[in-house]
């Protein structure tokens, strides 16, 4: 009899567990507004001392940083609980080798002390999983290389329209924004968000282009317009910042931009 108490209370004991274990690691799936799309300029990241890059890393077009859940001020501030043990996320890119290929190209790991997959699955951990019961982790990791494919010509297009890379402070984050809009979107009532460094100016007025955030449905299906945000991403109070969008600073280095900025 001793026995069967013992055996009933191990018993319930699991189930109880169980029931906490799914409470805890479920994750949000109502609380965000929509997707970020985030894409990275690599001679800005690259160019701060604290991020060593890999010698090999592409410098002259845009990759992917992440794929965030925003809310609807436009802030990314959602952190994903994780289980401890999560069904593994590598099988995603190990069971597709077209994908692990196309995440390569388009969301590089760029800092020397990262591998690819190290990046791939902190962003999931951090970020995707938050989605996970609307965006699974196989539609996650599609959708960003959907998109980042529909933005590739994004460096040409701004290039042919002379608002290409310049080592000088040619823009304004308002006129960067629109153009965006306008020339990669086509649409003029998509807005963007735009985030800049400003540690390496040489001036208070002066900007670095960091990222560009697209933001997308919660689904993964189409751009939709960035949400009114207050939020500054670096870039300064007000969008006619002047920004610099440099060719190479960790090839070029700064007393050229800083040269630039002082004619």
């Amino acid at each position: 009899m001793e026995y069967l108490t013992m055996l009933f209370a191990i018993v319930i004991i699991i189930i109880i567990m169980s029931a906490s274990s799914e409470l805890i690691t479920k994750p949000p799936i109502t609380n965000y507004h929509h997707m970020q799309m985030i894409m990275q300029w690599p001679p800005t990241f690259c160019g701060r001392p604290d991020k060593p890059c890999k010698p090999s890393v592409e410098m002259s077009d845009f990759s992917i940083h992440g794929l965030w859940p925003g809310n609807a001020t436009g802030h990314t501030p959602f952190t994903c609980n994780v289980p401890e043990n999560p069904t593994t996320v590598e099988k995603v890119w190990l069971n597709d080798r077209s994908l692990k290929n196309f995440l390569g190209l388009y969301w590089p790991s760029l800092e020397a002390r990262w591998t690819d997959e190290k990046l791939w699955k902190h962003e999931w951990a951090k970020h995707g999983y938050c989605t996970s019961e609307i965006v699974p982790d196989v539609e996650y990791f599609n959708g960003a290389i959907t998109f980042a494919r529909r933005l590739k010509d994004m460096l040409k297009i701004l290039e042919n329209g002379k608002m290409g890379p310049k080592n000088h402070p040619a823009y304004t984050v308002m006129g960067m924004k629109t153009f965006i809009s306008e020339q990669v979107l086509k649409d003029k009532n998509i807005d963007v968000y735009i985030s800049c460094d400003h540690q390496r100016a040489t001036s208070s007025n002066v900007f670095f282009l960091k990222q560009i955030h697209f933001c997308l449905d919660k689904s993964l299906n189409t751009f939709i317009s960035c949400p009114k945000s207050t939020a500054t991403r670096g870039c300064g109070r007000v969008d006619d910042q002047n920004l610099i969008f440099p060719i190479s600073l960790r090839t070029q280095g700064s007393l050229i931009i800083k040269d630039r900025i002082g004619d």
